[in-house]
């Protein structure tokens, strides 16, 4: 038995793991795919974290309280959880409704464990590191997995969600709006990629997407290796999430604002629902998003735009 203990004690982590897709943790990280599992925010359960299958049948309820910036690899979910947000039909909870902070636990919802007890803004999981922003000072710090090696990373409270290969890319804050990149694995270190006001990267097959401030906000991106530009589309964009197939945006237009569909490199524009939307997340099965001023449900639709977009009701 102590054997049994001192095993499940030992918190499995490489340099090589990598959280959440940049695009969903853009938007809230509600949604997270791992292991033919997907792991979310039940908008009707006050964003409780739940468990379901890739088809989204059996869904399955893990916390009492509600999350965002989900993340996980290796068998283990990373997450914020506030108690403000307390699950239907949960009492007895008693001084919990005084917890909030980075969390960690199986997939199962067992040995939940607050890494961290703090208003946490954006976070991600970076090889061995949880990256996240801290409120109450506006900064960026990490914390090992195994709840070792607390750390400053960065007196700017910059975004670490857009991370691949041992790089987290990131907007200026304070200076700048340039984007940089950060080496996770050489002490932090910085350089700049792009100049210029570069919104919410998110890196896919050597390419970095971000909205361009100095041109409406459009969606462009840019050549990791040669640093050559070019517009995906001209389209205004509140936010936007993307595969390894298709972008999936908000487009901001008062007359006609809607989520929208094209290519990665802006072909086969397509509408798929009518309205202000935010909250994009993918899966490998579907697209999902929030209606402006309907924060308590959740839509989703196919990723092939094979079926409408619906209400996701959890049963």
């Amino acid at each position: 038995m102590v054997a049994v203990y001192i095993y499940e004690q030992i918190i499995p982590m490489s340099p090589s793991d990598t959280g959440n897709l940049a695009g969903n943790l853009h938007n809230n990280g509600y949604f997270f795919e791992m292991d033919d599992k997907v792991y979310f925010a039940n908008a009707y359960d006050n964003n409780c974290l739940y468990s379901m299958n890739l088809d989204e049948s059996k869904p399955k309820r893990l916390t009492s309280m509600g999350v965002k910036y989900i993340s996980g690899a290796n068998g283990l979910l990373y997450f914020y959880m506030d108690s403000t947000s307390i699950g239907k039909g949960v009492s007895g909870l008693g001084n919990a409704t005084n917890q909030y902070g980075i969390y960690r636990c199986k997939t199962n919802g067992g040995n939940q464990t607050c890494l961290l007890r703090d208003f946490c803004g954006e976070l991600q999981l970076c090889g061995e590191y949880i990256y996240y922003q801290v409120k109450t000072d506006n900064t960026l710090n990490k914390i090992r997995v195994d709840k070792t090696n607390k750390s400053l990373v960065s007196t700017e409270m910059i975004s670490p969600v857009c991370y691949d290969n041992g790089i987290i890319y990131y907007t200026g804050v304070s200076s700048d709006h340039n984007l940089h990149a950060m080496y996770t694995q050489n002490g932090d270190a910085t350089t700049i990629v792009l100049p210029g006001y570069c919104f919410f990267p998110v890196v896919q097959y050597g390419y970095v997407y971000y909205l361009n401030g100095e041109s409406n906000y459009s969606l462009w991106r840019a050549n990791l290796y040669s640093g050559e530009t070019e517009l995906i589309t001209s389209d205004r964009v509140d936010s936007f999430s993307l595969n390894n197939q298709y972008i999936y945006y908000a487009y901001s237009n008062a007359e006609s604002p809607a989520l929208r569909r094209c290519t990665l490199d802006g072909q086969n524009k397509v509408d798929l629902y009518s309205g202000v939307v935010n909250s994009i997340n993918l899966t490998s099965r579907f697209v999902y998003f929030k209606v402006y001023g309907q924060d308590d449900v959740m839509y989703h639709m196919p990723l092939d735009g094979s079926a409408p977009a619906s209400l996701f009701i959890v049963d």
